[in-house]
């Protein structure tokens, strides 16, 4: 295992390394940590939860005859009904095309209802107006709590008849619906109105437009908007108080960031050659990710629980509260990367999280929650590492090369913080004691434009007269097996070099 991150430190680039680094950390605090923290706080449906009712109302006019459609939307209706909990919800399903179809009522039996689905075939136009109507009766005999999960391809109406009348009707159906406490869901496909679709429900959040091949994963969006969820999971669960969420999905978080800072700070000594993980580090490493976590997690689930119904803002408050947790990350990263800005380092870690959390998004939209929550963890582990260690690199005004051989080298920004150099552990780029070297030989900083080597007083023992110099570009210091290059941004050499 050794010999495997050795090679990786020579051969990949500091940023690509570093974002590998996170997302191992991030993951395996997800998998040994994070779930099964969501597992153990994970509340089951109260009792008293409203069940829901949903009717399934698919289209089966002519053209959804056309490129196989009506067959992929009946399997994934099929598996929309699998994936149901029918102890205490009920499903309906309904067809329509010239005509309406009633092929099964509310009931709890999946096997009716999947033959229902199956068997379900009309052609002719698109009755829409009748058809929501027909549902809405037929939802009037539950107390449940009422849906209609409505799935077309075209217009109302069929040909001939006036298209802004058909739109008009089956508004007027939609308003019928709404009146009774009905939550109207569109998925569309083919030359279905999305526009009018958003006027029919009432929100065009709850329209979800897919291309041929996407049906299932269309039936899954509507599937939770439907539910209520939470922001690491979909599907139904407890009555979670607003603390008790904060603190749940705040907890979840904290150990994502204490993986995620724990194991960059290893990268960093690794990138170093020092010890992996000194128990200092390790403390204000869990400590300060700990708080991060919490602070990120928390401000992201309050940002989330009042928009948890409305699909794009409920995005936006997931991504802002990963941004923050990033930010923090970065931040605290730059107690352990010389010269490492804080500012940018912020920057760095919101950029890495925002963008790890339209990751996170997709792949749990794709693959569901468990799945997702432990691809997404590492894709955000991946590129809050990933950014940080750019940033560092752009950042760059005066360096230092250290070749540890001749074919292996690390760099190291230079600025007001002294890169130390010694014998102990705690030192940034270390020699060998057994040379003679005391604890901290040498620091070099920049003071304004200028780039400072001084040498601790034991070197004198050693004969060395001129404690304090000056380095300049290019310029060369060997010590012991190291050997030390200096490099600042305004040489033309350098800038074909600092690309690591």
């Amino acid at each position: 295992m050794n010999n495997f991150f050795e090679k990786l430190r020579q051969k990949l680039s500091k940023p690509i390394l570093f974002g590998l680094y996170g997302a191992l950390g991030c993951l395996g605090a997800a998998t040994i940590l994070g779930e099964p923290l969501l597992l153990l706080t994970k509340l089951p449906p109260t009792v008293d939860q409203t069940p829901l009712a949903i009717l399934l109302l698919i289209d089966t006019s002519g053209s959804m005859n056309d490129d196989g459609k009506l067959q992929e939307v009946k399997a994934a209706a099929q598996a929309f009904v699998q994936r149901q909990d029918l102890s205490e919800n009920r499903l309906a399903v309904f067809g329509f095309g010239s005509n309406i179809q009633a092929a099964a009522l509310l009931t709890d039996n999946k096997s009716v209802l999947e033959q229902a689905i199956a068997q379900i075939s009309d052609g002719g136009g698109t009755n829409m107006d009748q058809a929501i109507l027909a549902a809405t009766q037929e939802l009037q005999s539950t107390s449940h709590k009422r849906n209609i999960l409505l799935f077309t391809d075209g217009q109302p109406g069929h040909a001939g008849t006036n298209l802004n009348r058909e739109q008009a009707k089956t508004l007027a159906a939609g308003e019928t619906a709404a009146s009774q406490g009905i939550n109207l869901v569109a998925v569309a496909t083919g030359d279905a109105d999305t526009n009018f679709l958003a006027r029919l429900t009432g929100d065009p959040s709850l329209v979800f437009y897919v291309n041929s091949g996407d049906f299932d994963q269309a039936f899954r969006q509507a599937e939770k908007a439907i539910y209520s969820s939470q922001l690491v999971e979909s599907g139904p669960t407890g009555n979670y108080s607003v603390v008790y969420s904060v603190l749940r999905i705040g907890g979840w978080t904290a150990l994502l960031a204490i993986g995620t800072s724990l194991a960059l700070i290893v990268g960093q000594n690794h990138y170093l050659r020092r010890r992996l993980l000194t128990p200092k580090q390790a403390g204000m490493g869990f400590t300060g990710s700990l708080i991060a976590g919490l602070v990120a997690g928390g401000v992201g689930q309050l940002l989330f629980i009042p928009v948890a119904g409305i699909p794009i803002l409920a995005i936006g408050g997931r991504i802002i509260g990963w941004a923050i947790l990033g930010s923090l990350v970065g931040g605290g990263m730059s107690l352990f990367v010389p010269n490492l800005q804080r500012g940018r380092a912020l920057q760095g870690g919101a950029m890495g999280g925002a963008t790890g959390a339209i990751g996170f998004l997709i792949i749990s939209a794709v693959s569901g929650d468990l799945v997702g929550r432990l691809i997404g963890a590492a894709i955000i582990g991946f590129f809050i590492g990933l950014m940080i260690a750019l940033i560092e690199q752009f950042s760059r005004e005066s360096w230092l090369i250290v070749y540890w051989t001749p074919s292996e080298q690390t760099k190291i920004n230079l600025g007001a913080e002294p890169v130390l150099l010694g014998s102990s552990e705690n030192n940034h780029i270390y020699l060998r004691k057994s040379q003679g070297y005391p604890p901290i030989t040498a620091k070099i900083y920049t003071e304004g434009e200028k780039i400072i080597m001084e040498f601790d007083e034991e070197m004198k023992e050693r004969g060395m007269k001129i404690l304090k110099q000056e380095l300049h570009d290019g310029e060369q210091r060997k010590l012991g097996d190291v050997t030390l290059e200096v490099r600042t941004a305004n040489s033309n050499i350098t800038k074909q070099l600092a690309d690591s």
